[in-house]
């Protein structure tokens, strides 16, 4: 350890470089780090697709982890198909998205145009000006699949249903979902397509708004008064352990096709399946691959060793230290019992040059299994650090000539 004398010597020295260095109208030329910058924690999953899963029905699906984004299985996923009724999940999402801004409440009263009250079925028979709370709403559109709720709700966020759609499109471009087009809020237009990838992205964005999990999870409900009663159509919220939402439907275009979001072993998993042959066939899909992920897989949080966060000597800032912290709290998906075989591996920077960006990556911590990686951990610098000018070197340079 170097004594108090020591180290304010060498901010002296520091600082009579930077001084020097100032005056002569040289500023040395601003270092990085070699580490890879904004590297995201990484997560491979390189599994066989397990026999059990050979023999499902579905014309595409995928199964993932919802709190990291992993891809578990997938068939298809990219194929695009008529979304229907899951075009409601949308409309759900920019409903929840509202209500959480504090524009909209539950107990909000909607009112109903005649333009709602001629969708099509499935609907709960809404009468032209009739008012209706976001509640009941929620409900006929979670619960059932109600078209006349769906529409009511665009019109009264947005003032018309073709400007609700332009928000639809736009809230769909900014999750990535790349292959979705929406002509509605309903489903009712052949020209909304989907994919199973797309929907697994909004059914993550959707599980955020946790307000709506009792919606979903409900079986039955009655709605205006009594006058309309609804049955939910995805009937595994009725047999499911661990189940949290989202929607089902079934239709002679697009078959019979569900989103079932569920917590299994500590996971948050997301099946979507879609082009099944009937309902049985399309629980029993969901069942199985929720079953195969959460017997196959399991959530890994890396614990990132103490001596990687210690603090990083910094050349020509107004500090002679970075602080590091992880950065953020990373989760990572590997296969089931392999953790104690994992692998570590660093990369690390042994010193700085100012200046030094907050969040900037200063280490790594990577754990491989089987020679390949499952996920790489970043060390990132807790605070910014600027390039000492002559004004702050002058000052150092006083200060610790004073103390010595």
């Amino acid at each position: 350890m170097m004594s108090k004398t020591a180290k304010r010597i060498m901010v002296c020295l520091c600082a009579c470089a930077v001084v020097i260095s100032c005056l002569s109208g040289s500023a040395s030329a601003s270092g990085t780090s070699e580490i890879p910058q904004n590297t995201p924690v990484q997560a491979a999953v390189d599994e066989a697709l397990p026999q059990e899963l050979e023999t499902l029905c579905a014309q595409s699906y995928i199964l993932t982890e919802m709190q990291t984004g992993t891809v578990l299985f997938e068939k298809n996923a990219d194929k695009k198909v008529l979304s229907g009724h899951l075009n409601k999940l949308m409309t759900l999402l920019l409903l929840a998205e509202s209500i959480d801004s504090g524009k909209t409440a539950a107990s909000d009263l909607f009112t109903a145009t005649d333009r709602a009250n001629a969708q099509g079925d499935p609907q709960i028979w809404l009468d032209k000006g009739e008012k209706i709370s976001v509640d009941e709403l929620i409900k006929a559109i979670t619960v059932g699949n109600a078209n006349d709720a769906a529409v009511t709700i665009a019109e009264n966020i947005c003032g018309s249903e073709s400007r609700f759609v332009e928000k639809m499109n736009g809230r769909a471009k900014a999750l990535g979902m790349d292959n979705t087009i929406y002509k509605d809020s309903t489903g009712s237009d052949k020209g909304n397509v989907t994919t199973a990838r797309d929907l697994s992205k909004l059914c993550a964005e959707l599980s955020k708004h946790e307000f709506l999990t009792p919606y979903m999870k409900t079986w039955l409900v009655n709605v205006r008064g009594g006058k309309a009663e609804l049955v939910n159509s995805n009937r595994l919220v009725r047999s499911y352990q661990g189940i949290t939402g989202m929607k089902a439907f079934s239709s002679k275009d697009s078959g019979s096709c569900g989103c079932v979001t569920a917590n299994k072993s500590k996971m948050r998993l997301c099946a979507v399946v879609l082009g099944c042959a009937d309902n049985d066939m399309r629980d029993a899909d969901v069942k199985k691959l929720l079953k195969c992920g959460s017997e196959s897989f399991q959530l890994y949080s890396p614990q990132v060793p103490r001596e990687l966060l210690k603090n990083i000597p910094v050349t020509g800032g107004e500090s002679l230290e970075c602080e590091l912290e992880v950065q953020g709290e990373p989760l990572v998906i590997i296969k089931r019992g392999t953790a104690s075989q994992l692998k570590a591996r660093t990369n690390t920077t042994e010193l700085l040059q100012a200046p030094v960006s907050k969040g900037q990556v200063c280490a790594e911590y990577i754990l491989e299994y089987d020679k390949k990686c499952v996920c790489t951990v970043n060390i990132v610098s807790k605070q910014e650090i600027r390039k000492m000018n002559w004004v702050c070197g002058m000052k150092k340079l006083l200060y610790n000539l004073i103390k010595l």
